[in-house]
């Protein structure tokens, strides 16, 4: 298995320089704890109360930081984007992390980052399956022409391409059964969310898996995303996140987020998403979702807004140096990407 860590969002009352050296410092030690990535996430518009730096400036503002690791989007709102900017910047970034991007994409749901990039949800679907087709082409290809309901090419040509042959592995986030099982059309690997509880997990890998099968395409594990909080018991662990993790999904459910409910009290919430407890614990849990899921390379989220940032680094640094070559001695080489 492989494992990362998840960067970006935080409140908007701290300053954010001081948020930003506080990532470059969970960076850092993630990557002497033996972590081997660093994920971000994206939104637009997350204001008043919560701020996220953009994804990609900012992995590439990490990647000198501590280069080395893979770096991935975590996801990156695709039918927002042209995909000639896009395809290009991936490409970039692809050299600067020495072929090591991860491409997470998304279709996006917020009505308020639709309406002001003047881009009508109802084709977000139809422009991310049209995206990825120009930016594949244009990442694999020269001369690239394309004719489509949104995007338009004519003998073009990229460069430099990224390191990775044939390309960058494009990772899809899908919140509903449906979109799980419609994910191999587009992409190479489905993100299980961290919001996914174990009760949708059970439906949504077997469409998974059988989606891939339609496709020809070959089950080799799964990109996996959880929340997770290590402490000497589960109780002081629930202790140190329940009013910060609780906050959030509720802006979840304000926001509008497809899937499961999330405008509910910690103690459901909890139930199947946060991995929380001691080192020993917290591995029995890995190898559960390894398992039972096929989970090959996990990442998680390690702070909420409002937390004591000690104890994110403390999260990293015990998860890292005890759990992580304990679950590496278990299992065999990742197969993926």
């Amino acid at each position: 298995m492989k494992f990362g860590i998840q960067l970006a969002s935080y409140s908007a009352d701290t300053d954010p320089t001081e948020e930003l050296e506080r990532i470059c410092e969970r960076a850092r030690l993630a990557a002497k704890c033996n972590f081997e990535a660093l994920f971000v996430s994206q939104h637009y518009l997350t204001g008043p109360d919560t701020a996220a730096f953009q994804s990609l400036p900012l992995l590439a503002y990490l990647a000198g930081q501590v280069p080395g690791l893979y770096l991935g989007t975590s996801i990156f709102l695709l039918p927002l984007h042209p995909p000639v900017m896009v395809a290009e910047y991936v490409a970039t970034l692809d050299v600067i992390s020495g072929g090591k991007f991860l491409f997470g994409i998304g279709q996006g749901y917020r009505d308020a980052e639709f309406k002001s990039f003047g881009v009508e949800k109802r084709h977000r679907r139809d422009r991310i399956i049209e995206a990825v087709q120009v930016i594949r082409k244009l990442w694999t290809e020269d001369k690239v022409s394309f004719r489509g309901q949104f995007f338009q090419l004519d003998g073009v040509t990229a460069a430099p391409k990224p390191l990775q042959r044939p390309c960058p592995p494009i990772l899809m986030g899908a919140d509903k059964l449906k979109s799980v099982a419609q994910v191999p059309e587009v992409a190479d690997h489905w993100i299980a969310s961290r919001r996914h509880s174990k009760e949708f997990l059970r439906q949504a890998v077997p469409a998974y898996k059988t989606a891939l099968e339609r496709q020809g395409k070959e089950f080799k594990g799964l990109f996996m995303f959880r929340d997770l909080c290590i402490a000497d018991s589960v109780r002081e662990g629930e202790d140190r996140i329940k009013e910060a993790y609780e906050r959030r999904y509720k802006r979840y459910a304000q926001w509008g987020q497809p899937g499961e409910r999330y405008d509910i009290p910690f103690d459901e919430l909890k139930q199947d998403r946060l991995i929380v407890g001691s080192t020993d614990r917290v591995a029995e849990e890995i190898m559960s979702y390894h398992e039972e899921f096929g989970a090959e390379f996990m990442w998680f989220k390690t702070d909420w807004a409002g937390m004591d940032p000690q104890y994110t680094l403390e999260t990293i640094q015990r998860f890292g140096e005890e759990v992580i070559p304990q679950i590496k001695r278990a299992t065999p080489v990742c197969p993926v990407p």
